[in-house]
């Protein structure tokens, strides 16, 4: 018996290092840091950073899957890291929560208005002043997603992508050029440009989600009241809004008949599928009463983003 016993307690101790520690690099391990860590990568020659949350329920033997969060302009992954929400929903729901942060520079046109030193991720349509070239921020999420699954035990099946405003727009491009490596999108008060077709390597299951008293899209649909909660209403009164939808539903190989749901008093959302039956190919547009161009994580408004959005993307993992 005490062969036995001494192979048992090998067992549990070999379970107990991968508890602690995780492969770092050649040189040995490191062990993990629950909560919050920050990390630093080079790209092209630039150091770009993202923060990581690992929830307490971590061991190192299941695999979990990977959210990743990005800022708005001017904004940083740590910033979002704070007060997205995101954290907290990955915490309670064991997931790997990431905060990455766009690159700095010294001029953008922001609406045609110059600005200084702004963070910007390099989404389609990006105006830098003077000639700067932008960084390569699909390379860069990209280089995290290796590095993630060098540092942790992730599903590689289940890899998410949300952003809100600029980071909303970059979430949108990863939409159509990293399809093949996230599951599902949501892009909030950012969306893709519209009178383009795009062609996704994957046709993925995105989110477009936008406020209905964000003021930014009022200005620039040139309302100052809030827009309609139904949709037939609001296509109708401001074409605008629906060629962003048929942006996604063309692009995607998407049927331009949708079907509604939710309640117009607290949000609604058009469902968008295609006709030969694939349960993954498919488009959510929500819209949100009373959002401003804010990411809600109920305390600037009642609805919890995170949860809502874990709660469409979770069961979506790629073939």
């Amino acid at each position: 018996m005490k062969p036995i016993l001494f192979c048992a307690c090998i067992v549990l101790g070999i379970i107990s290092m991968f508890r602690s520690c995780i492969d770092d690099d050649d040189e040995g391990t490191t062990v993990v840091n629950f909560g919050k860590n920050r990390f630093t990568t080079i790209l092209e020659e630039d150091t770009r950073e993202y923060y990581v949350h690992v929830p307490k329920s971590y061991n190192a033997i299941d695999a979990l899957p990977v959210v990743f969060m990005l800022h708005g302009s001017g904004g940083s992954g740590e910033r979002f890291y704070n007060i997205s929400g995101w954290k907290d929903v990955g915490e309670a729901q064991n997931i790997l929560t990431v905060f990455p942060s766009a690159a700095q520079y010294p001029c953008v046109l922001d609406d045609g208005i110059q600005k200084r030193r702004a963070e910007k991720w390099n989404c389609y349509g990006l105006e830098l002043c003077n000639g700067e070239t932008p960084q390569d921020d699909v390379k860069f999420l990209t280089q995290i997603i290796d590095e993630l699954k060098h540092r942790y035990m992730i599903d590689e099946k289940r890899i998410y992508i949300a952003g809100f405003s600029n980071g909303g727009e970059m979430a949108a491009r990863t939409a159509i050029e990293l399809s093949d490596k996230i599951a599902a999108v949501v892009a909030c008060a950012g969306a893709l440009p519209t009178d383009t077709t795009f062609v996704p390597t994957r046709k993925l299951p995105i989110l477009l989600q936008a406020g209905n008293s964000d003021a930014k899209l009022m200005a620039q649909l040139e309302t100052t009241t809030p827009l309609p909660m139904d949709f037939d209403e609001l296509f109708t009164q401001f074409a605008a809004v629906e060629k962003i939808a048929n942006t996604i539903t063309r692009s995607f190989a998407l049927d331009s008949v949708y079907t509604v749901g939710g309640t117009s008093n607290t949000f609604i959302y058009a469902d968008y599928k295609n006709d030969f039956g694939s349960s993954d190919n498919v488009f959510r547009f929500m819209l949100v009463k009373g959002l401003g161009h804010s990411y809600p994580n109920g305390k600037n408004h009642p609805l919890m983003g995170a949860e809502v959005h874990w709660n469409w993307m979770k069961d979506y993992r790629l073939p």
